[in-house]
């Protein structure tokens, strides 16, 4: 008995680590090269993050272009993050390039597309354009988005100087610290700091479908595996 315990226990230590994880990727190639385009992108995030086979950049490169090509958001993503410079050497950094394809899945309703596309235009001098795409992103509780509004209407920078609305984001991206939301607090009169708080109070995060599916990850791959063998 002790001896096949130990078989078994030497059989379950010397299978393959993540052997489901190659059972999704091996599935999912299969899907992606009939033409599906959300596969196309799993694929590519699979070979970006090396997860059911081994890392390979130029691999999730060309996977992320033929998921633009077949008009998925999230590849378009990808692809405009390599030419921001993700993964340096496998495309030639290209900002524009960088913003054409970002503005894809930020049209589309993904947040963290929404915020990256206010950087660029930010970078650009163009504050309006940063200011709207951040409120989109913010109001989808993006933390990052919602410091950058604080900042922005603290500066008046693109739109008037508000420091009711700049103290609201800051309290609402989570990120600050309390000794500096109170610092800001005490800036406020008391009917803009009961305004202030108010719209904090009111405020709630509406993601969009697409982000949700973003936040799921590798999740969202398998689901979108057992809805394409149905």
């Amino acid at each position: 008995m002790k001896f096949a315990a130990l078989a078994v226990f030497c059989l379950l230590f010397s299978m393959p680590a993540h052997a489901n994880d190659t059972d999704t990727f091996n599935a999912m190639v299969a899907f992606a090269n009939k033409g599906d385009a959300e596969a196309q992108y799993h694929v590519g995030m699979m070979y970006n993050n090396g997860i059911g086979t081994q890392q390979d950049p130029k691999q999730a490169f060309e996977w992320f272009k033929k998921s633009t090509a077949s008009n998925d958001p999230l590849g378009a993503y990808k692809l405009g993050c390599y030419y921001a410079g993700q993964f340096a050497g496998v495309v030639a950094t290209d900002p524009d390039e960088a913003l054409k394809y970002k503005l894809v899945a930020a049209k589309a309703g993904y947040a963290l597309a929404q915020h990256d596309v206010a950087v660029l235009y930010d970078r650009q001098g163009n504050s309006e354009e940063a200011l709207k795409w951040w409120k989109m992103a913010g109001d989808q509780g993006y933390p990052s988005a919602l410091f950058s509004l604080s900042r922005v209407y603290s500066a008046g920078k693109g739109t008037p100087r508000d420091l009711s609305l700049s103290y609201a984001y800051f309290k609402l991206s989570g990120v600050a610290p309390k000794k500096n939301v109170n610092e800001m607090a005490s800036m406020l009169s008391k009917p803009e700091l009961e305004n202030a708080e108010k719209l904090v109070s009111e405020w709630k995060p509406q993601p969009t479908p697409l982000t949700l599916k973003a936040k799921r990850g590798f999740g969202a791959a398998e689901e979108h595996l057992r809805t394409a063998r149905n």
